[in-house]
């Protein structure tokens, strides 16, 4: 279940909106946008290493329901909410932007959790066939603090050819599985084989090569007559020996 804890991140709502949040990042500060059902979208601004240090390396993750001590005018309120989505740099992977959703504890959220992999498939252990991991995070609705930090699934019975799907997953009673059943989420596949690759013959410059086998045939034939003695005439096959002259 998601880790009960009590963190807190200070915030500060903004003016500089748009383009201008560059400005933000450069001070080491994340812009964020804070909305729910019942709570008026109000742009942020929060500090990038402490929002990674306490949310995203938790145990329960971007799934962390942390309390949001906003400031305005001097006026402070703190309000319960969870990371709905980040938005990332894609050369750096930084973090640009965050929605944060204000929740309700007793009223159903969707969001997704993550799927974590367990044991060495016995299909790669004896029969060196390769794990492929399929789905990575499975979406749910659920109660605010009944929100899984992962699901874990077994993979080590999986033979060659075999698969897991989300279906095989066992959540608890209190939470819904929306992500579709059947969807793969661990299989293992067959050994990739080398193929063999036929001998190269080299062709003689300016040679016509016919298709098919017959074609082949000739291929080889040219080059057996390439490396014959020079001025030498190829012997014919089944050509009788010139007879001995007779003295007279």
């Amino acid at each position: 279940m998601t880790t009960k804890t009590k963190v807190e991140i200070k915030a500060d709502t903004r003016e500089i909106l748009g383009k201008n949040s560059q400005k933000v990042r450069r001070q080491g500060l994340i812009p964020a946008v804070v909305y729910g059902r019942k709570f008026k979208a109000t742009a942020v601004s929060l500090d990038a290493k402490e929002f990674t240090k306490k949310v995203l390396r938790s145990g329960a993750g971007r799934n962390l329901i942390f309390s949001l001590k906003m400031s305005d005018a001097g006026k402070g309120k703190s309000v319960p909410v969870i990371t709905h989505a980040i938005q990332r740099d894609p050369l750096d992977d930084s973090i640009i932007h965050l929605d944060l959703m204000h929740i309700i504890m007793d009223e159903k959220i969707k969001t997704r959790v993550r799927i974590e992999l367990l044991g060495t498939p016995i299909g790669v252990k004896e029969e060196g066939g390769v794990l492929v991991h399929g789905l990575r995070e499975v979406e749910v609705k659920c109660l605010p603090g009944e929100i899984p930090d992962k699901f874990e699934i077994d993979v080590s019975a999986l033979k060659i050819n075999a698969s897991l799907h989300i279906s095989d997953l066992k959540p608890s009673g209190k939470v819904e599985i929306l992500s579709h059943g059947e969807e793969m989420i661990a299989q293992v596949s067959p050994p990739t084989k080398e193929e063999e690759v036929a001998p190269v013959v080299a062709v003689p410059e300016g040679a016509v090569v016919p298709e098919g086998e017959e074609g082949a045939a000739a291929v080889a034939e040219a080059a057996v007559k390439e490396k014959a003695a020079p001025g030498a005439a190829p012997a014919e096959k089944g050509a009788e020996k010139p007879a001995k002259k007779e003295k007279e």
